[in-house]
């Protein structure tokens, strides 16, 4: 058969990884009309290696927007509605020291603080919904089984050589997203350095099958297991015998044989009698790291490549997707026509300070974690709620203090009735109005979220206020025809729930963060919240 070389053109954006980050950096420009190239060595997902299990409510939310979360749910072979337990014991045949219920923002119905139920599922499961859905879209160029080698940015554009099965080629772009892991090659590109602390020692994780494996606890998520010379934690990953494990401290010196024999000391019964199948061994050790820089004019790192942190509370393939969605939305913007040239570089403003809070919390976690777990129940609830319960983390960052959020700033005066960000408290979320905070949820009617009847772009909410619905229609008349004089995308919505600040006039971005708040609408500054900086 004879083989075609690739075309050396490209799409507006060349995505570099499709892991979960390129993957939803392609969704999301795509959800906005922007073409892109996605280039990914792996040409199949490996389901042996499921890496993260867990999709936070706030990432289940993003799924929905782009029409994607009933399929997570579909192929998901745990539900929410099936278990949201997690138990710490003394081994799987033994004692129940203390247990978390209603972790990692799961719920088995409609819910008062989100859209959409966080979900236990492997990596792979949603790497492979993506891939179908970016393929779907007919703006993705999904490219496997290719491999980007060298980047190159010059004051225009963007050049990627790619290796492939039909040999080298090159690939042009006015913008590159290095969604290329801990390893990046985009990073090297732009010149930014990872900064912070690795563990001393590797653990090792394993996937297994064992049909016999019934803990004596009953069914639960996460069983973390204290007892044994080398601690660790076993789940499911579906209900017919295949298994999750994390061996702390092992990574280093552990083989498959010998991950049998510390599987079954958790357990607490003898390798024989498990029938234990290891399908595979991934020995990694927990990192604390953040790039000092994350991207350039034309180059923006995303997901792990601009910052790693520990697994325990599920944060890091969340924080990618969270990542994804803000360089997206910002980059359609530019590439449409109506973003200004100071968005693109609000990404790393905003997205750092959650990368930080991210990593914090996981360094948490961490510490207890492995030898350094709790013996008792009540310290075990202090050290390890947490790493269950972190809704004030997954729901509550906030980009106050954006030059691209319009809090009053040195004009003065612009917000009505400021209300100031709640303090970071990882476990509790509390729904607020606050300039710069996710907007807060609302069910409208049965199935139905304030969230989806936004707009794709920009969305202006009116009061649920009757007796001044008539004049907020003609005030955001005037709204309406500046935002057309500037192209800039705007979706005006009048609020029919009763939900957290419906009687104030609230500016919403794409991402559902609020842009602006205030009491008279001829203070909406969309020259700022749109990238070109403030007028008057």
């Amino acid at each position: 058969m004879k083989r075609h070389p690739l075309p050396t053109s490209s799409e507006p954006v060349i995505v570099i990884g499709g892991g979960p980050a390129g993957l939803a950096s392609a969704a999301e420009l795509a959800f906005h009309g922007i073409r892109s190239v996605l280039v990914e060595p792996r040409t199949t997902v490996s389901n042996a290696r499921p890496r993260a299990k867990t999709t936070s409510p706030r990432t289940m939310e993003h799924f929905r927007r782009w029409g994607v979360a009933a399929e997570i749910r579909r192929r998901a072979p745990l539900s929410p509605a099936w278990n949201r337990r997690v138990v710490f014991c003394d081994g799987l045949d033994g004692t129940v020291i203390t247990e978390f219920h209603e972790v990692f923002g799961l719920s088995d119905g409609p819910h008062h603080l989100f859209a959409e139920s966080g979900q236990q599922i492997g990596q792979p499961l949603v790497e492979d919904v993506l891939r179908a859905h970016v393929r779907s879209t007919g703006l993705v160029d999904l490219r496997l089984g290719h491999r980007v080698t060298a980047l190159r940015e010059d004051a225009d554009s963007v050049t990627a050589t790619v290796e492939g099965p039909d040999g080298t080629y090159v690939l042009t772009a006015l913008y590159a997203l290095g969604c290329d892991g801990g390893s990046s090659l985009a990073r090297r590109t732009v010149g930014a350095v990872l900064h912070g602390t690795s563990a001393p020692v590797a653990n090792l994780n394993a996937v297994f099958r064992s049909a016999s494996l019934r803990p004596a606890m009953g069914d639960a998520l996460h069983y973390w297991v204290i007892g044994p010379q080398v601690p660790g934690a076993v789940g499911p990953l579906d209900h017919d015998g295949l298994w999750w494990a994390i061996l702390a401290g092992s990574g280093d010196t552990c083989d498959a044989e010998g991950a049998v024999d510390l599987i079954a000391a958790l357990v607490g019964r003898p390798a024989a009698e498990l029938d234990i199948e290891i399908l595979s061994t991934d020995p990694w050790t927990p990192r604390m790291l953040l790039s000092d820089r994350f991207g350039s004019d034309r180059v923006f790192l995303v997901g792990e490549s601009a910052h790693l942190n520990p697994p325990f509370g599920g944060h890091g393939f969340n924080t990618c997707v969270g990542d994804a969605v803000n360089i997206g939305w910002k980059l359609a913007a530019v590439l449409n026509g109506w973003g200004g040239p100071r968005l693109l570089r609000t990404y790393e403003i905003e997205r750092r300070r959650v990368a930080e809070e991210t990593i914090a919390s996981a360094t948490t976690n961490l510490r207890a974690t492995g030898h350094g777990l709790a013996h008792t129940a009540e310290a075990l609830q202090r050290t390890k709620n947490e790493e269950f319960h972190s809704l004030g983390l997954t729901l509550g960052y906030t980009y106050a203090g954006s030059p691209v959020i319009d809090d009053g700033g040195p004009a003065g005066g612009r917000t009505a009735s400021p209300t100031a960000p709640p303090p970071v408290d990882v476990e509790t979320y509390v729904p607020s109005t606050a300039v710069g905070g996710r907007l807060p949820h609302v069910w409208t009617r049965p199935g139905r979220a304030l969230y989806d009847d936004l707009g794709p772009e920009f969305t202006l909410l009116l009061p649920n206020d009757g007796s001044a619905a008539g004049n907020a229609v003609r005030e955001a008349g005037r709204v309406v025809a500046r935002a057309e004089e500037g192209k800039v995308p705007l979706t005006v919505l009048r609020r029919t729930d009763h939900g957290v600040g419906a009687h104030d006039f609230l500016l919403v971005r794409p991402d559902q963060h609020i842009a602006w708040r205030g009491a008279r609408l001829d203070d909406i500054d969309l020259s700022l919240v749109t990238g070109h900086g403030r007028t008057g």
